[in-house]
């Protein structure tokens, strides 16, 4: 009795469990086998869709077919068989090179040429099937996220909730992510430092192992913690309709970060203002060293004329642009006084600004709206149109982002007012009763910029310190009179009020941290 090969292939394992299963099909091709007289020396078993080429049971088959290890092979359909062409062509190779190919459900014998056209036949048929197929899911899928429901499976710190609904975070997960992001905008971690941290708190994958730094970067790199999905085949993004983890503020930090950091290496020495100084002439950085008991910055580019700079000398100009910042508590009481009271006069702003975001919305919408006509008429290319859309949605985000926090209410603002006058009446405190790592933190939350020109400093403050800082005497000691005091009280309400209002910067990206120590 001759022995022939058995082959069954399943797409998926669901499909595995409904329709033509693996064991209906074993089924099949035994009974087949049974009334033929055919005995059945292997079976190969795939799980896999043959869309694509590159089975690897199929491939193993094959491979001991043309060693000659069995007289044939048996299926349970042809589109059991072959899905595409392609493999079709084997399959027929095969029938002419002297393998004797069964099919259970159709009597097709590739031995004779009508076998064959009725075989190219089916063939057709099969591949014209799963090409249809594929077009149906994917008009399905884009059906989707026009709606905004994400149609593959939830990413890292979301669940599944089932077909046609959106996303919701994982209770356990999520707040897991949302440190994550925050942790590495503030630029503490790097992506290995953070994965050991997320797994000393307890975040692990499914088998309880640490999360992948790689995998870690993919999380932080997708737009949807914060309401946008992107479909990386197809580069089309798209508004979600699930619940952000983040801001855009805080994701946008983490991209300047993972740019910033994709190459950088690990420091072996814990210097106060490692990588915190610029060189004016250079785009460099200056490296901290350790000479004759005394920190120094150098730079390191050739032929530049900044050299080196002391730390000490560093630390002396920042606590200069610190003075004009030490507020006494008078001056405390009254700037509070005054700012809660002028949002209580100011009821119109909320409206003002809800109208002026509404119409920068509505040209978002119109621009998005021109450049999907502009993609539909062949005007632009498909890559500059993915880019594009995504650039008018991310601002989208933002914009939707600050009219959400325009409905703030007046705890917020006391609180965010608050914040930022205690770090004001601490300003001495802060720095010179901190350790190494609270007084790096303490400098880079004030500064933004660090540069050294030969031996000159130039360190600008955040805002709003600022715009604090430069109104004058009124925040540093003595407090002039009358009208000229006034002006500059009235230009520090001013800065608060930008900043503490609805919609106002630190909403979304605070300045400021808890005091010190």
């Amino acid at each position: 009795m001759k022995s022939y090969f058995a082959y069954i292939r399943v797409s998926t394992v669901k499909q595995g469990e409904h329709g033509s299963s693996l064991q209906e099909q074993r089924d099949a091709i035994m009974n087949f086998a049974a009334r033929n007289g055919l005995r059945i020396s292997a079976w190969f078993e795939e799980r896999e869709t043959a869309a694509k080429i590159g089975r690897l049971e199929f491939t193993r088959m094959l491979k001991s077919l043309r060693k000659g290890a069995a007289s044939g092979v048996i299926f349970h359909k042809i589109d059991r068989s072959a899905r595409n062409l392609t493999d079709w062509s084997v399959v027929q190779d095969l029938a002419e090179q002297g393998v004797d190919v069964r099919f259970t459900q159709e009597a097709v014998n590739l031995g004779s040429n009508e076998g064959r056209l009725t075989g190219d036949f089916l063939a057709v048929i099969a591949s014209h099937y799963i090409r249809n197929l594929r077009e149906e899911v994917k008009k399905g899928m884009r059906g989707r996220l026009k709606q905004g429901i994400y149609p593959l499976a939830a990413p890292i710190g979301y669940l599944n909730n089932g077909g046609g609904k959106p996303k919701t975070p994982d209770p356990e997960r999520a707040p897991f992510v949302r440190d994550a992001f925050h942790w590495y905008a503030d630029g503490r971690y790097s992506l290995r430092t953070l994965r050991d941290e997320l797994y000393a708190r307890g975040f692990r994958t499914k088998n309880g192992k640490k999360v992948d730094a790689n995998r870690l970067q993919q999380m932080l790199r997708n737009p949807f913690y914060i309401g946008i999905m992107y479909m990386k085949r197809s580069a089309e993004s798209y508004i979600g309709v699930h619940e952000p983890l983040v801001s855009k503020a805080v994701f946008d930090r983490v991209q300047q970060n993972l740019d910033g950091k994709r190459n950088a290496v690990a420091t072996s020495h814990a210097f106060l203002l490692r990588r915190m100084i610029t060189c004016a002439h250079c785009p460099y950085r200056l490296i901290g060293e350790r000479q004759k008991g005394y920190v120094y910055y150098r730079c390191h580019t050739r032929g530049c004329p900044t050299l080196t700079i002391r730390e000490d000398q560093v630390i002396a100009v920042f606590k200069t642009r610190l003075r004009p910042l030490q507020l006494e508590a008078a001056e405390i009481d009254e700037l509070r006084e005054m700012v809660l009271a002028r949002f209580n006069q100011k009821e119109a702003w909320r409206d003002e600004h809800t109208h002026a975001l509404n119409l920068r919305m509505e040209a978002v919408r119109t621009r998005l709206s021109r450049l999907i006509d502009a993609y539909t008429d062949g005007m632009i290319e498909q890559p500059l149109f993915s880019e594009k859309k995504l650039s008018l949605l991310m601002e989208q985000k933002a914009l939707e982002e600050e009219r959400s926090l325009i409905a703030r209410n007046q705890s917020d603002v006391t609180r965010t007012l608050d914040a930022i006058l205690e770090r004001l009446k601490n300003v001495p405190l802060s720095y010179e009763n901190g350790n190494a790592t609270d007084r790096r933190d303490f400098i880079k939350e004030l500064t933004s910029n660090i540069t050294a020109d030969r031996k000159e400093l130039d360190i600008t403050l955040r805002s709003p310190f600022r715009e604090i800082a430069s109104v004058g005497d009124v925040l540093s000691g003595g407090l002039v009179r009358d009208e000229a005091r006034t002006k500059r009280i009235q230009s520090v309400v001013e800065v608060l009020m930008k900043w503490c209002g609805p919609g106002g910067q630190t909403s979304s990206s605070p300045p400021y941290a808890p005091p010190l120590g």
